[in-house]
């Protein structure tokens, strides 16, 4: 019986100097195998396929697929250190916590933080309602004690102001007469209300 065919790979193991050719044009693998017979591992490329896949066999978990372009897929979670890539997009790390979080959930509670503290400030309608946001003068009104021959005293009434003076020329060896004067009110606009101030 030949023990040692010459250059041929013992089934039992064996120290190999050069490649080894699995020569097919139709898919075949390179396969670790329990006992049984179950493959727990298969590695294979297809012609024209889209890269190098690495299959779990029956313990299952998907393909892992080191792509022709350079790109890697994972079935499940990639782990990077003590950082987690989701299958949705999400991110466990200690970058944004110290104590290790998800960046969605970090994020989250950023904006919710944010439209806290947004919330908590005065809104434009609450302004509007409650702060001045117009001052005019309300109608003018003319006041005249009757008579220029008498002495008088005029005070405009609480939130006014004198606007004008009425003065009659009595000619030159006499003093101006004052005949009367003009105010109005001082009126602020608030949440459309228009109120004459206090005095």
């Amino acid at each position: 019986a030949v023990n040692r065919a010459l250059n041929a790979v013992q089934k039992t193991g064996d120290t190999m100097t050069g490649n080894l050719f699995l020569k097919n044009d139709a898919r075949v693998h390179l396969a670790i195998a329990n006992e049984d017979g179950n493959a727990r591992m298969w590695l294979y490329k297809d012609k024209g396929g889209d890269g190098v896949r690495l299959n779990n066999g029956i313990d299952g978990g998907g393909e892992f697929v080191f792509h022709k372009d350079g790109g890697f897929y994972s079935p499940g979670y990639l782990h990077a250190g003590a950082s987690t890539v989701a299958t949705d997009g999400n991110i466990y790390g200690t970058r944004w916590n110290a104590n290790g979080a998800w960046l969605w959930d970090t994020i989250a509670e950023q904006l919710t933080a944010r439209d806290n503290n947004i919330n908590a400030r005065a809104t434009w309608d609450w302004v509007n309602q409650n702060f001045v946001n117009d001052i005019t003068l309300g109608v003018e009104v003319y006041h005249s004690p009757g008579s220029n021959v008498v002495s008088w005293i005029f005070h405009a009434p609480a939130g006014h102001v004198l606007t004008g003076i009425n003065i009659s020329d009595t000619g030159s060896n006499s003093a101006d007469n004052i005949n009367g004067v003009y105010y109005k009110s001082i009126q602020k606009r608030v949440n459309g209300v228009l109120m004459t101030i206090a005095g």
